[in-house]
């Protein structure tokens, strides 16, 4: 984001991204991620839409105690998401390890998020046993329930439920095996803006908005970064059925940013969809940050 921007456009976009390189379809190499990401804010248009610099499971996390930072580009201390791919218990371990272990090179790594997918059934325990300390190293806890299953409405309200009021956020994925659509995010977004809770989302959302010949996709990240602003500072008046039409709007003119941050009729002004950014965390994994640079540049063709 432009120092001094009043731009909304610039707004949705700062620090909207974790890089997740290492997985599909990107599926880079542990050591090709690593010299991607120390690679970002030098190559990029807008460097301001890194949140963090790397997510990693358990296995390759571990792999940066060792690992030579400066070695693959890095000249500043990184920031991590942590998916808990091992047990409650050794994902606290090497989070520990991590955390503790002084560098080699003199960079540090932070673990901006741990994120562990969730059964209805085990989630108070796994509550219990990570909330402790992801509060007292600073970090926050994402939780993704299944919520591709014919029962995904109850699931929902019952993972909102265990988390509300906690800081705890929501993850949701919409793609793969367990991905979801448009409907059912729209109901994810409406429950965490209602409640101010933290949101993160993954999977299938590396362009701003729906050009299915193009890229055949279903869901744009601006048509997302836009519907949360908006829902969040404007409530009902962006409704379920407005939702998923913004989240599948393959017209870039349907959104105005600028001074303003307009869809179908609703308007905020720039303080308005500030605050309404802060209200809370949210983010979007995504295994290419190039590919969201270039078709932002590509669709507003104007400076930076």
């Amino acid at each position: 984001m432009k120092e001094n921007s009043r731009d909304t456009l610039e707004l949705l976009l700062s620090r909207l991204f974790d890089y997740a390189g290492m997985f599909p379809p990107a599926g880079r190499s542990f050591h090709e991620a690593l010299k991607e990401s120390a690679s970002l804010p030098t190559s990029l248009t807008r460097p301001g839409m890194l949140s963090s610099d790397l997510v990693l499971d358990i296995e390759h996390a571990r792999k940066l105690i060792t690992t030579d930072l400066r070695a693959h580009g890095f000249l500043r201390d990184i920031s991590m998401c942590l998916l808990a791919s091992e047990t409650p218990q050794r994902t606290i371990e090497v989070a520990t390890e991590i955390l503790t272990t002084k560098p080699k090179d003199g960079l540090r790594v932070s673990i901006s998020f741990l994120e562990a997918k969730v059964a209805i059934e085990g989630i108070s325990p796994l509550i219990q046993i990570f909330l402790p300390f992801t509060q007292k190293n600073s970090m926050l806890l994402a939780l993704e329930p299944d919520l591709s299953t014919p029962d995904w409405e109850a699931t929902l309200k019952s993972t909102l439920s265990a988390i509300k009021g906690t800081g705890i956020a929501l993850k949701c994925r919409c793609s793969g095996p367990t991905g979801i659509g448009p409907e059912r995010l729209s109901a994810a977004i409406i429950e965490t803006c209602d409640d101010n809770t933290p949101f993160k989302v993954t999977g299938g959302l590396h362009h701003p908005i729906v050009e299915r010949e193009r890229y055949d996709n279903k869901i744009g990240f601006l048509n997302l970064a836009a519907g949360v602003l908006l829902r969040r500072a404007e409530g009902a008046h962006l409704s379920h059925t407005r939702l998923v039409a913004l989240l599948t709007n393959p017209s870039l003119r349907a959104i105005t940013t600028g001074e303003i941050l307009a869809y179908d009729g609703i308007s905020i002004s720039y303080d308005q969809a500030a605050h309404a950014k802060s209200a809370a965390p949210f983010s979007i994994g995504s295994c290419s940050l190039h590919e969201p640079d270039a078709d932002i540049e590509r669709l507003f063709s104007r400076p930076t």
